[in-house]
């Protein structure tokens, strides 16, 4: 049987740079309080449970808890991708940082530890997500930043929505139609480059407008208040407002990438008809 503690601990003591966080998955409460008293004393730890029990009691014990949606037991090997993603979210939410160096322990569905860099996690990601649609990672970087910007801001006091999609602008205007005039036209690319920090003020008020902004893969955007096309065959998912479906529509019809920021706070990237990457803000 394998002494997890003990695999911990020498982790940390042959790894010549510090972690600065450990992120335990396991629906046992015992093994998460011996595993938090193998972490020198100053290492945050978040334990990772889909047992409400278990979240129960380590919260009464002051531990910090997550519970999971999914089974952990059933998991198998991609519990590893649902651990990327819980980080990625933690990244978006400001509760890990991106120099982080993470500790990851697996209790289960197997045993073993796993070092993840927040730094190229996210990085890793959207950088994937660019290469398949040929877009700069760069733009996609801004645009996300963008997003966080208009999601955490809001507009007079109150939460607003905005969806970007990026790709063919030609591909992009076949299945959306104007519902304004286009703010954008007439103006130079060095004016609307996303790219641009200076332009996120001006990007973020057509932002606000109704429908979405279409952006070239260059990070130009080249239309705002685009209304998108949903044909019949694209249904809405339970739960899904039509901003969402809006995204995942343009994204599978363009073949492009779509980003999605409610009023709630969260932000989705869709691909090719597919969510791919979702953060909440806190």
């Amino acid at each position: 049987m394998v002494d997890l503690p003990n695999m911990v601990a020498s982790a940390i003591e042959g790894d010549r740079s510090p972690f600065s966080a450990a992120v335990l998955l396991s629906n046992n409460s015992r093994t998460a309080k011996k595993i938090k008293e193998s972490l020198p004393g100053k290492l945050r730890m978040v334990t990772l449970t889909s047992s409400q029990k278990v979240a129960e009691n380590l919260t009464e014990l002051g531990l910090e808890v997550e519970i999971l949606e999914d089974s952990l037991s059933s998991q198998g090997l991609s519990v590893l991708n649902s651990l990327h993603d819980i980080i990625l979210q933690g990244l978006g939410e400001g509760r890990f940082k991106s120099n982080d160096r993470i500790l990851a322990i697996l209790a289960e569905p197997m045993n073993g530890v796993v070092v993840i860099e927040a730094s190229t996690l996210a990085s890793n990601k959207l950088a994937a997500m660019a290469n398949e649609h040929d877009v700069d990672i760069e733009v996609l970087a801004k645009l996300m930043e963008l997003a966080r910007h208009i999601g955490g801001r809001g507009r007079e006091g109150h939460a607003v929505g905005a969806l970007f999609a990026v790709g063919s602008v030609p591909k992009l205007r076949r299945y959306t139609t104007a519902i304004v005039l286009n703010p954008f036209k007439g103006h130079t690319d060095s004016k609307k480059d996303v790219t641009v920090k200076n332009n996120h003020e001006t990007l973020a008020e057509f932002a606000w407008l109704d429908g979405a902004i279409l952006f070239n893969s260059k990070g130009i955007a080249s239309d705002a208040g685009r209304y998108v096309q949903v044909p019949a065959g694209i249904n809405p998912k339970p739960g899904e407002g039509g901003r969402h479906l809006a995204a995942r529509a343009i994204s599978q019809l363009a073949e492009s990438i779509a980003i999605c920021v409610s009023s709630s706070g969260v932000i989705t990237l869709y691909s090719k008809g597919r969510e791919r990457y979702r953060v909440r803000l806190s």
